[in-house]
């Protein structure tokens, strides 16, 4: 038996929503167990657990199959950002300063490969943290991961254009990459 690709137990799903996830698209135990496993961890860390979508609320709505994004996730994918444009911005300063070329590629990869992971196949994330979970069911499961070329491509695409888009629009990413590489997308 293949249990990574079946559908998440009635008690997983009883789980997550306990725990403040509302599953808005089919979860795979695989996934399931992932979130828990992440929710419980921030718990724990934190003693505060992300709501991705509080239960009660309205299913999202979102042509890319997905919908509102947490608070946690915006924020999450806005502090890459911005750690990247100060380390851009240290360089563009003083490029022979101690450590900002690391800080710079340091910086960067870690915002690629946030936004690489939330396309990726669960169990190929690097991070598999609540909010990239959370992004990868809303909108990235939808796609098949994209190079680090590309990521980064659309990132600045998306920078120059518009500077806060990953805290008020993320979705913004999917739409773009969907754009550029049609060939990312996932037949249904």
């Amino acid at each position: 038996m293949d249990w990574p690709d079946d559908a998440a137990s009635e008690q997983q799903v009883v789980r997550l929503r306990n725990l403040g996830y509302v599953a808005t698209a089919h979860l795979t135990m695989t996934e399931a167990a992932r979130l828990i496993r992440q929710y419980q961890k921030n718990l724990r860390q934190t003693g505060n657990v992300p709501v991705l979508n509080p239960p009660g609320s309205p299913p999202p709505e979102n042509h890319l199959g997905g919908g509102r994004v947490s608070e946690s996730a915006r924020n999450t994918a806005h502090r890459l950002h911005e750690t990247t444009a100060t380390a851009k911005h240290a360089m563009a300063i003083a490029p022979e300063g101690a450590n900002v070329r690391a800080d710079l590629v340091s910086a960067t990869a870690a915002r690629i490969e946030f936004w690489l992971d939330t396309c990726r196949d669960i169990r190929e994330m690097q991070i598999a943290s609540v909010q990239v979970c959370e992004l990868h069911q809303d909108y990235g499961r939808r796609l098949f991961a994209p190079t680090r070329q590309q990521v980064e491509e659309i990132l600045n695409a998306l920078d120059a254009g518009i500077p806060s888009w990953d805290k008020e629009h993320p979705e913004l990413f999917y739409k773009t990459l969907e754009l550029n590489f049609p060939n990312l997308v996932r037949k249904p």
